[in-house]
């Protein structure tokens, strides 16, 4: 069982996450997206990271 369910693993998702798993509570977080970050993410570009 879960405390939370987050929808969206954007800025304000993952550090939401991340306060609450400190502090001891269980967290599902679901996101469309392959990678956590939402906008703020690196792709690799012809073996640069961009």
């Amino acid at each position: 069982m879960y405390n939370y369910l987050i929808v969206g693993s954007g800025l304000y998702g993952s550090m939401f996450a991340y306060k609450a798993k400190r502090t001891g509570k269980k967290c599902l977080v679901i996101d469309k997206r392959p990678h956590i970050g939402g906008n703020m993410y690196c792709e690799n570009l012809e073996g640069i990271n961009v």
